[in-house]
């Protein structure tokens, strides 16, 4: 009777041991977590340090024994936890914090730490309002302001400078520079309580937007752009700097652009929430800078067409100009001269960039170009008689394996290594050197498109 009386007893005992084990391993496994995550203690991170740090001794559970006046630390303990501070904290923190007084107490480690980086001092506290007070503004590091903006004010806030969420947000708006002033004016006039998580939101936006115009800037700098010829079209963008820009177009192509809303950009940004699908819903702010950059992309058609004005004023004879453009979807040139071989017949017509304005394409055939050092053969060419200039279409070259590299005003078209085409670049006007001869001849030639 009595071994069965002790039996559950028995089997309760194993499975609380069990339990305890279980906790045991848990709790060991979070205490390495923990440790592995904390960082150093540096001169800027003691928030962070602070919160890791804190949660660590509480799973320890020897932080109220640490931080009690009365409570006495075992010498397993202190040693313990002596070592876990002094590892934690960087050289710089270590020669200011640790002194012959405090190296062989845990306690007064701990002590001196919170003194020095979170002491409710006076001295202590002006020094780190006047790190928020004197933080200033860069255009071209906004996400970083963000991050010295949010670390600072937990920093006061550690030491007791817990000032209204409306005086921080003014403090921060009066950083921003005379060029975001209409950004300062839009935040400050909203109907929605004025925080600095607001105004962080804020600048969020406005420098993902910034970084946007930026990447459609550098892709219209070499001009040349039509969506039928991207892959050409990649390399000459590219080219204007020297290397591709392959990954800035995946980078374009991976956000929202003007009507169109692509849900890979961000998985926390709906369609519902997006300005470029929904621009009534954007701030002033927004909806202005929008308007100056399309302003900005046509002032860059317009210098281009500028460029052939001027092009046709400096030479007497415009139409005998070869110009590389990639709006054009086949090779179009307006003198019999240039073909080697033609085939005169009625054709469609091609479209010119008015609207609902057409060239009657007369014939079909074979340029040959020829310069001192090389003579190519473009083929499937159209002869327009009607056209003001001659054109060479980048996606034809393109399909032949052709590349193009610009550098301080001069472009180069080669294939294998081979010079093809070499001009000038004005306003993003690509302008083929002038031929010494075309049409027929009798030397050798080399077929290139």
């Amino acid at each position: 009777m009595a071994d069965q009386a002790a039996a559950p007893a028995r089997r309760q005992d194993a499975d609380v041991v069990q339990h305890d084990f279980r906790n045991d391993g848990f709790r060991q496994a979070m205490l390495k977590a923990a440790l592995d995550t904390t960082p150093q203690l540096t001169e800027e991170n003691y928030s962070v340090w602070k919160d890791k740090m804190t949660g660590l001794l509480e799973l320890r559970g020897v932080l109220d024994a640490l931080e009690s006046p009365i409570t006495q630390l075992s010498k397993d303990e202190n040693a313990e936890l002596k070592l876990l501070l002094i590892s934690k904290m960087d050289s710089v923190t270590h020669n200011n914090v640790i002194n012959a007084e405090n190296r062989n107490s845990a306690k007064e480690l701990w002590k001196s730490i919170k003194e020095r980086f979170a002491s409710s001092q006076s001295s202590n506290r002006a020094r780190i309002f006047n790190d928020f007070l004197y933080l200033t503004f860069k255009e071209d590091a906004i996400e970083t302001f963000i991050t010295e903006i949010r670390i600072t004010i937990k920093k006061m806030i550690d030491v007791g400078i817990d000032l209204p969420q409306d005086i921080l947000a003014y403090l921060i708006l009066f950083k921003f520079p005379a060029t975001l002033h209409l950004l300062k004016r839009q935040i400050m006039h909203s109907d929605k309580d004025l925080k600095v998580e607001f105004v962080c939101n804020h600048l969020t936006q406005f420098n993902n937007e910034a970084k946007a115009e930026n990447r459609d800037a550098s892709s219209t700098e070499a001009a040349l752009y039509a969506g039928k010829n991207d892959k050409f079209n990649r390399s000459m963008r590219g080219s204007k700097s020297g290397q591709s820009q392959s990954s800035s177009n995946n980078q374009k192509g991976s956000r929202c652009t003007e009507g169109f809303h692509n849900p890979k950009q961000d998985p926390n940004h709906s369609s519902d929430a997006c300005w470029h699908l929904h621009p009534e819903k954007a701030p002033d702010w927004w909806r202005e800078n929008q308007a100056k950059w399309k302003s900005s992309k046509d002032k860059n058609q317009v210098n281009y067409y500028m460029s052939l004005v001027s092009l046709w004023i400096n030479h007497g004879d415009p139409k005998s100009k070869i110009i590389l453009d990639s709006g054009a979807s086949a090779h179009i040139f307006n003198d019999e001269r240039y073909f080697s071989r033609l085939e005169l017949k009625e054709w469609d017509v091609i479209k010119t960039g008015k609207r609902d304005a057409t060239l009657p394409i007369k014939g079909s055939g074979e340029v040959t170009l020829r310069w001192a050092d090389r003579v190519i053969k473009l083929q499937n060419c159209l002869f327009v008689p009607d056209i003001v200039i001659n054109l060479i279409s980048p996606g034809c070259l393109d399909g032949k394996g052709c590349s193009v590299f610009s550098s301080k005003g001069i472009f180069k078209v080669k294939r294998g290594g081979n010079l093809v085409l070499k001009g000038k670049v004005n306003n993003n006007l690509y302008t083929v050197d002038d031929p010494n001869s075309v049409g027929n001849d009798k030397r050798q030639e080399r077929l290139v498109a």
